[in-house]
């Protein structure tokens, strides 16, 4: 059965082969990124790339992410805090 990223991320809190199967499915992007830097920098930021991602993959809380129309609702409010307050983005 083929997981999906969400049920990777969701397991990769725990389950440390989840973890890297999540880095593993960046990884073509991050090597893609890289080739915009100079050669010799590629391995140290590919290093510092993987480690950001594993912070941000076990800091990330799936259960409490809002849906589409929860984001929606959260950004109207938010835009109406800023026009009632006299702010503008």
């Amino acid at each position: 059965m083929k997981e999906n990223l969400y049920t990777l991320v969701k397991q990769s809190r725990f389950d440390n082969d989840s973890l890297e199967k999540v880095i593993d499915l960046f990884s073509p992007k991050i090597d893609q990124s890289l080739k915009q830097t100079k050669l010799q920098n590629r391995e140290d930021l590919s290093q510092e790339l993987k480690i950001k991602l594993l912070d941000c993959i076990r800091n990330y809380d799936v259960d409490n992410t809002p849906g589409y129309f929860q984001m929606l609702a959260l950004l109207e409010r938010k835009e109406g805090l800023y026009h009632e307050g006299g702010k503008n983005l």
